[in-house]
């Protein structure tokens, strides 16, 4: 494999709530911040400090030539705050881009120019939608961002090691090409030009019974 090239991350403008909702409340706005730290850091740092709302300042923008990275970027954030059950305030650009395989990510506010797309994914949201768990020697996904559950598990050594170098989003000539094709077609990493990541987010506690399978 070719090894991957580390690059700064690049910044992302945020603003804090210690509450799911912007009370005008003492110690419930957190101020203002530039996460540019891995957003894995960053989230469970967040999570820690009782951060529980975040409004990313700027929209995510798909349909800016050349933006892929800093979209990447953008996802890879909100996919770890979705993950600790963080509201996030954000607006998405689709450009020609679908939606359906970023549903399992906290809706948007704003779907600049789609109003439907908007909708749909508000109201077919739900947490634990596209989740992933690691074991010993295996990772396990569980996703419903079709409405029908379909379990996957990786146990190959490659793969998983590839999916350790998108999980921040990596240029997509650092993956093999077979296990690159192998995630994309199944649906668990999205290609934005040059730029690849990981689409599930980790599940910090598996549910169990009927409602999880």
């Amino acid at each position: 494999m070719t090894p991957v090239t580390v690059t700064p991350a690049a910044p992302v403008a945020v603003t804090l709530w210690r509450d799911y909702e912007e009370l005008d409340r003492p110690g419930v706005f957190a101020g203002s911040a530039v996460v540019s730290v891995p957003a894995a850091e960053a989230g469970r740092a967040l999570f820690e400090d009782g951060v529980r709302r975040i409004a990313l300042v700027d929209a995510v923008d798909l349909a800016s030539a050349g933006g892929q990275a800093a979209a990447v970027r953008a996802f890879v954030l909100v996919r770890e705050l979705t993950g600790y059950g963080i509201v996030v305030d954000w607006r998405l650009r689709l450009g020609a881009e679908r939606w359906r395989p970023l549903s399992h990510l906290y809706p948007p506010g704003e779907v600049i120019g789609d109003e439907d797309a908007r909708l749909q994914w508000r109201n077919g949201y739900h947490f634990f939608k596209c989740a992933y768990r690691r074991g010993p020697g295996f990772l396990q996904v569980r996703d419903r961002r079709s409405d029908v559950l379909r379990k996957i598990t990786v146990d190959g050594a490659a793969h998983r090691a590839a999916i350790d170098d998108l999980l921040e989003g990596c240029p997509a000539s650092a993956v093999d090409p077979p296990i690159l094709r192998d995630l994309t077609t199944m649906r668990l990493v999205q290609l934005l030009g040059d730029m690849a990541w990981w689409l599930p987010y980790r599940a910090r506690q598996w549910p169990a019974g009927k409602s999880a399978l």
